[in-house]
């Protein structure tokens, strides 16, 4: 029996390896947070271009469009298992003036996904190749400042710490001395203590946990917010010891090391020690709370703004990117229901109703999407034609010039 026993475990844990995890991971900062070079610190090599936005002396734009990037890649542990880890980059994030949108614009895609599921669950016949796209953590980064957090901040925990795991991060962390960065986590806890903030905490039960669980997870709320340095380059220390490191005058630092950075803690909790932790509570806790809410037609308002709502009450407009609410039947219509169904056809209907107002929503939320790829189409033709026509206005000078010199 042992033997059957542990041949099923041996072949679990086989296909385990070969069908890999999959973990999903937002990344959210300002431009100058660090956020594309952290990606790549944290994947190990170049994932994304670190680029920056800036803006000209001739541009009145006060709006710097927000932009949702998805970028795959497949890592390996010490024990060969393979990790898909699809990063979600937000390159425009906080650059404007009035960021309301870029809340909405993150809000929907985390909704969007809860939707997908939801909807999947409601089906007959499931797709088997389904694919899962709930973010399973958000790392939020924040500029080191001295001064706790800012309004931006405490308005992007309130918003989303309810519909995803937020984990707060200060970037850029070497610009602070070990004492500013001790003063500068105090202050933020601070802040996200009065404020209320729901951020992922590593929740446990301390009735059901084991001791050494118990001291790790405590462990990593006393680092809360986590401190990171981020680098793009790998140095030679001279000796052939290669490392990934940041280059000063006064010498070299490493990212990688503990006593001065928090980031090889940070990236162990999410590839490895709290991989399966951040998934379940996804899954078990905040997917849950918004099924519930979606299937009860509870309504759940933003922190700012109109009134809205979503689950049964709530379709995404598709030329706004805020909840307006939709139709509902007369009272004297749902009246006549209540007498002549019964109780089963009554939940029957009302999931009807509910898949066909989350289709309604899916619609307008990919109708919003195809515009923006229609506007971003034609900016792209746009910016090829004129590319064009300098290419055009180089050659007709160059033969221009030609001419000259051959008639002198």
């Amino acid at each position: 029996m042992a033997t059957i026993v542990e041949a099923s475990s041996t072949l679990r844990r086989r296909k385990h390896l070969k069908r890999g995890i999959t973990f999903t991971l937002m990344v959210v900062g300002q431009s100058g947070s660090g956020r594309s070079t952290f990606i790549n610190t944290l994947c190990g090599q170049q994932v994304v271009d670190v680029s920056t936005t800036v803006m000209l002396p001739t541009d009145t734009s006060t709006e710097i469009d927000l932009q949702l990037r998805e970028e795959t890649v497949e890592l390996e542990d010490d024990e060969g298992v393979k990790i898909q880890l699809n990063i979600i980059d937000t390159p425009g994030f906080g650059d404007s003036l009035d960021n309301t949108s870029s809340f909405e614009v993150i809000s929907d895609y985390i909704r969007h996904q809860y939707d997908e599921i939801l909807l999947e669950e409601s089906r007959v016949r499931r797709n088997p190749r389904f694919k899962d796209g709930r973010i399973h953590c958000c790392l939020y980064l924040i500029n080191p400042t001295g001064h706790g957090l800012k309004e931006i901040d405490v308005e992007f925990i309130r918003q989303l710490g309810s519909i995803v795991n937020v984990i707060p991060v200060i970037s850029k962390s070497d610009s602070l001395t070990p004492d500013e960065l001790k003063l500068n986590k105090k202050l933020m806890m601070e802040d996200i203590d009065r404020f209320n903030l729901p951020i992922y905490n590593f929740p446990f039960d301390e009735e059901d946990i084991s001791e050494e669980d118990y001291q790790t997870n405590s462990y990593l709320r006393s680092l809360l917010p986590f401190s990171v340095i981020g680098s793009n380059n790998v140095e030679n220390l001279g000796d052939g010891t290669m490392i990934r490191g940041r280059k000063y005058p006064w010498g070299m630092l490493d990212v990688e090391d503990s006593s001065i950075s928090d980031f090889v803690i940070l990236r162990n909790t999410l590839l490895i020690s709290h991989l399966h932790d951040l998934k379940d509570y996804t899954h078990e806790v905040l997917y849950e709370r918004y099924r519930t809410e979606a299937l009860s037609g509870e309504a759940v308002p933003f922190s700012k703004g109109p009134a809205s709502a979503i689950g049964t009450s709530a379709i995404i407009s598709s030329s706004q990117s805020e909840y307006v609410a939709s139709p509902q039947l007369s009272t004297a219509n749902q009246s006549t229901k209540t007498a002549a169904t019964t109780p089963a056809q009554d939940t029957y209907l009302a999931r009807e109703e509910q898949i066909r107002l989350e289709e309604e929503r899916l619609k307008a939320f990919e109708e919003r999407v195809q515009q923006e790829l229609v506007l971003k189409r034609k900016e792209l033709l746009e910016r090829e034609q004129e590319l064009r026509d300098i290419e055009d206005r180089i050659e007709r000078e160059a033969r221009l010039k030609q001419e000259t010199e051959a008639e002198l």
